[in-house]
């Protein structure tokens, strides 16, 4: 009954967002976004690292436990649209799509074929950078000056450092997905891809760029990277979108101006990221409230999301900005809520639908003592349950403890014991349990409670 309860749950949540346009793109006319005719507001969330992650003792590719899980959160929380950085910025590392010049490196397109694949299938619309300003891990524009040995500034204008971008748009665009058989430049998933990560170019290399991105995928929107508005850029005509980042949130009057200076062009405006956390009281309600009233912002996305480790707790990434949801403590549970409530607002104008009912944890971990659980989305509580041989299940814990608090430890974990753990989402409404686990010396009756599955 409750594998089924959690099913009818999914399908309700992805009823609920029109997940029947997953398979049509977002189009614009004038300063306005649609899908299927409808005009299109959105709330939703950078996941920076869903094609490569820097978060996991080094750099590697995401489990897809952990892209499925992100995502499936990013849903719960009312998100239609997820930014990612590394699905189109994969240069100059080992695991990167271009490792190094005019080497491709398929492997790493497995991982981005999957997280492309997965926000489809939950009808998530993706913005993808194509470069970035910075020096992180994933890759940047200076890799393509360094591999030519010339300064870094030259990369808006040198014609080989350029031909060398342009190529490796190419190779990426035109790559065809394992899961999905779309290539990527006519997938409706993608939604627009933007030039770069806050970069600062001259109109001319934007022209040429985003010129270049509507030839190859003409059916997708394509972003001015340049962090801020650019008066010079609104005149380019393949370019249908611009945006800000908003750090702390809170500065109202630079993103009307933005907002309205864009719509008055004819063009899409929405704020790329914001910082979600806040010092001030009531700073984070305020900042989203003028968001959903300034008719000329088209949509948000709040940095940044993370989801569950494979083995127990949260994925940690140690800046200010990171969102746990439902919530690290009571603080962050209410933030998260305002968040999701903003979502459905821009979404549908509407209040949120009930809460999405937890899958099922997977217990990792078990010994004397302690028990730990790769945690479900959505979910703010978990309960253990034992059962000693020959006895009847009692629950050890009731809702008593959260992913923040694994490996749980109790002297009621004990030998000759089974143990399942249940999820409680924030409405106090339980999912599916985990499998069965025991802690056992007794091979024969492990055996046997094993066979009852």
């Amino acid at each position: 009954f409750l594998i089924d309860l959690m099913l009818v749950g999914l399908v309700l949540l992805l009823l609920f967002h029109g997940v029947a346009s997953r398979s049509s793109h977002v189009t614009r006319q004038g300063s306005h976004l649609y899908v299927n005719g409808s005009q299109f507001r959105f709330g939703g969330c950078n996941i920076y690292w869903l094609g490569l992650d820097e978060n996991v003792d080094g750099v590697d590719y995401p489990t897809h436990f952990r892209v499925d899980d992100v995502l499936l959160t990013a849903k719960a929380m009312g998100a239609t649209v997820v930014r990612a950085h590394t699905l189109g910025i994969s240069t100059g590392n080992p695991r990167s799509f271009e490792p190094r010049l005019n080497f491709f490196n398929h492997t790493a397109l497995h991982y981005i074929d999957y997280a492309v694949f997965q926000a489809g299938r939950l009808g998530l619309k993706l913005v993808v950078p194509l470069t970035d300003n910075w020096h992180y891990y994933h890759g940047g524009k200076h890799d393509f000056t360094d591999w030519r040995h010339v300064p870094e500034k030259d990369f808006f204008t040198d014609p080989q450092v350029i031909s060398d971008f342009k190529n490796y748009i190419a190779h990426l665009l035109n790559h065809t997905n394992q899961y999905t058989g779309v290539v990527y430049k006519d997938d409706p998933t993608v939604m627009a891809w933007e030039t770069g990560n806050e970069i600062s170019p001259p109109v001319k290399w934007t022209a040429d760029i985003s010129a270049f991105l509507k030839r190859l995928s003409p059916k997708a929107l394509v972003l001015d990277g340049t962090r801020g508005v650019s008066s010079a850029s609104l005149a380019v005509p393949t370019v249908d979108l611009y945006s800000n980042h908003f750090y702390p949130e809170g500065n109202v009057k630079v993103m009307t101006e933005n907002a309205d200076q864009s719509s008055k062009a004819n063009k899409v405006f929405f704020v790329g990221e914001f910082g979600w956390s806040h010092e001030k009281p009531n700073q984070l309600q305020s900042w989203l409230t003028a968001l959903e009233g300034t008719k000329t912002c088209s949509g948000d996305l709040y940095w940044s999301l993370f989801g569950h480790l494979g083995t127990h707790g949260y994925e940690q990434h140690g800046d200010t900005y990171t969102l746990h949801y439902p919530g690290d403590d009571k603080t962050m549970l209410a933030d998260a809520q305002d968040l999701r409530t903003h979502a459905y607002k821009m979404f549908t104008n509407k209040e949120p639908p009930a809460h999405m009912i937890p899958p099922s944890p997977l217990i990792t971990e078990l010994n004397v003592g302690s028990i730990a659980w790769r945690g479900s989305a959505a979910a703010w509580k978990y309960t253990v349950k034992r059962k000693h041989k020959n006895g009847k299940w009692t629950v050890i814990c009731d809702k008593c403890t959260t992913d923040n608090q694994t490996p749980w430890k109790s002297s009621t974990v004990t030998t000759n014991s089974c143990f399942q753990v249940y999820p409680h989402n924030v409405a106090g409404v339980q999912g599916a349990p985990s499998a069965l686990k025991c802690l056992n010396s007794d091979r024969d009756w492990w055996q046997f409670e094993e066979n009852l599955l």
